[in-house]
């Protein structure tokens, strides 16, 4: 079935049951690998830290988003990775799919960010339309 499953994550409930659907996925077939990758917008991250007077808090803020995410992998003893990257979201996860043979991509329909969804259009729709993996939308 998939042998390689790259789960997005930007810390959103959506992005959680992204992560709950690769694990039961990943139980299935116990040779799956599931990589969670947490894409951080440039831009969004120079507005934090130029309006941050603590750059370990914020810091300790992005790894506190990902701690859930270890709890439930390490919880249903899947083997899994958690990767964290700056750049353009759709673009990061596309091409880290692409590096790492992904056979699927699963990601949340909805992020942290509504507003930057309806002007720039969602990271889940251009993950989609750019895919070269199936791709699976988790609302």
């Amino acid at each position: 079935m998939y042998k390689k499953i790259v789960v997005a994550i930007d810390g959103s409930d959506h992005s959680f049951l992204a992560a709950e659907h690769a694990i039961q996925l990943a139980k299935l077939q116990p040779e799956t690998h599931v990589e969670g990758i947490q894409v951080l917008d440039y831009e969004k991250t120079k507005a934090d830290v130029l309006h941050s007077s603590d750059p370990i808090q914020l810091q300790s803020k992005r790894e506190e988003k990902l701690q859930r995410f270890r709890d439930a992998f390490e919880a249903a003893s899947i083997h899994y990775k958690l990767i964290m990257k700056h750049g353009e979201p759709a673009s990061m996860i596309l091409e880290h799919a692409r590096d790492t043979k992904a056979d699927l991509i699963i990601i949340g329909s909805r992020g942290l960010n509504p507003l930057q969804e309806i002007v720039l259009g969602s990271v889940s729709s251009r993950v989609v339309k750019r895919a070269k993996c199936s791709v699976m939308i988790v609302k």
